[in-house]
């Protein structure tokens, strides 16, 4: 099974020329302020939007989850640093986010830490804000750094799950005249017992 995005023609050609200045850009619909981030330095206008590079802070990862052809959750992380008012802020509203959008799209600069995209970034994930945590990590050999970190999921949640069960007794204290409920409770029964297992 082969997975298809679509590609503006210009990033498409970039791309494919070889030599490309990749970027990353991030959007986190954040409660009342949503985070706008680019992998970059600099400030990138698009989409009626202006995108902040990581640089411009202290530290900055996004890993992205695997891509799955199952029904499971799969995570990744996104990691920033920066003032740890800041990030006490972010901590405060960490309840109001789980479940909320994260989105990235994958594009191209004109030159090496370019602020200038070519044609318009590839959207290559959409997900939610799982768990927010932070933690504090050394920057060399004196300065400490204070980074929040965002669990990024895709797919269900494992306590999403859910199930029924119909059964032939079911049926009789319900419908106690009904004669074709054990004919439905067996091709239930069958059906399931000849799905594919995953």
């Amino acid at each position: 099974m082969g997975l298809t995005r679509d590609i503006d023609d210009d990033l498409l050609a970039a791309i494919s020329a070889g030599g490309f200045h990749p970027v990353t850009l991030v959007f986190v619909d954040w409660p009342d302020d949503p985070v706008r981030v680019h992998s970059g330095s600099g400030t990138i206008s698009w989409g009626g939007h202006d995108w902040i590079g990581l640089h411009e802070m202290n530290a900055g990862t996004v890993t992205l989850p695997d891509e799955a052809a199952s029904l499971a959750m799969v995570e990744g992380t996104a990691t920033a640093g920066g003032d740890p008012d800041l990030i006490d802020e972010i901590l405060g509203d960490a309840e109001a986010a789980r479940g909320r959008t994260v989105q990235v799209w994958f594009g191209a600069t004109t030159e090496r830490a370019g602020t200038v995209l070519i044609g318009d970034p590839m959207l290559c994930f959409t997900g939610g804000i799982g768990t927010v945590s932070d933690e504090d990590t050394a920057d060399g050999d004196i300065d400490m750094v204070r980074l929040v970190s965002l669990q990024i999921t895709s797919g269900p949640s494992q306590r999403s799950r859910a199930a029924t069960h119909h059964s032939w007794d079911d049926q009789r204290r319900t419908d106690p005249d009904d004669t074709a409920g054990r004919w439905v409770s067996g091709a239930i029964g069958n059906l399931v017992a000849s799905l594919p297992k995953w």
